[in-house]
């Protein structure tokens, strides 16, 4: 299964910059941004953001990652984001480790209600508070590449966006995906659905309730004991990475059909 998913995910980050054509009027819900010169379908986050400011629901975009939500859930970002797929590959670089609270997973959230949504409603999507204008992914896969082939571009908002940038590659590389976890705005909408996906790991009656889940879990979403002894499970962040199935010990957890 391991093999499977990093087949899955190099195959993704293929077909989604693709380069020969684009179908930007089709969202996929992963980041992965539209004004890339080579992406192949549009960020739903993006889309948000252009009809909040114009005072418009995107209904189709909302149908579809509701959808998404509901068959997948974050499967979608552990099996198919590019920028996951780099943050996992940034995590295994020789780096200092640290561990973050769990309060910080709603920060999210917030992200996504005032830099996906009021920012393009009472200021513009022209603002540089506006999150495509800070998206890590929106500067590697766009503001990069066009700032080379235009060869002209506004040095102070780059050097942010950069800033940004750096800051995050730096946190993915010492905290396993820190920007998923924490900041990313369309993580918090798929994690709505999460825990009503059809496809999610689920435990059978093997499961010795050992805490490994939640020990191993990059996102922090395993099993493990509350500060008063209880099992707590944080269901809404699990990518179904699989990592807990990897290392249970009796084998009691499978990616099947909630």
């Amino acid at each position: 299964m391991e093999k499977l998913r990093l087949k899955v995910q190099l195959a993704c980050a293929a077909l989604f910059n693709i380069g020969f054509v684009q179908w930007h009027s089709v969202c996929f819900p992963v980041l992965n941004c539209h004004s890339c010169p080579i992406s192949l379908f549009s960020c739903p986050i993006g889309v948000i953001g252009k009809f909040a400011e114009v005072g418009l629901v995107p209904l189709s975009v909302i149908g579809l990652m509701a959808l998404a939500g509901l068959v997948a859930g974050r499967l979608l970002c552990g099996w198919a984001c590019p920028f996951g797929f780099l943050q996992e590959l940034l995590y295994k670089i020789p780096f200092p480790k640290f561990t973050m609270p769990s309060w910080t997973r709603f920060i999210k959230y917030g992200v996504f209600v005032a830099l996906v949504l009021l920012v393009p409603i009472f200021l513009s999507t022209a603002s540089q508070l506006y999150f495509c204008r800070l998206c890590p992914v929106a500067t590697i896969e766009s503001a990069i590449p066009w700032a080379i082939i235009s060869g002209t571009t506004n040095p102070v908002s780059l050097s942010i966006r950069l800033a940004i940038l750096f800051g995050i590659v730096m946190a993915a590389m010492a905290h396993r995906r820190f920007f998923c976890k924490v900041i990313c705005p369309l993580g918090a909408c798929l994690s709505l659905m999460n825990r009503f996906a059809a496809i999610f790991p689920e435990r059978n009656t093997d499961c010795i309730e050992c805490g490994t889940c939640g020990k191993v879990c990059p996102m922090g979403a395993g099993r493990e004991k509350d500060g008063f002894g209880a099992y707590d499970e944080k269901a809404e962040e699990c990518i179904s990475c699989l990592e807990c199935r990897k290392k249970c010990p009796t084998g009691a957890i499978q990616l099947w059909g909630g």
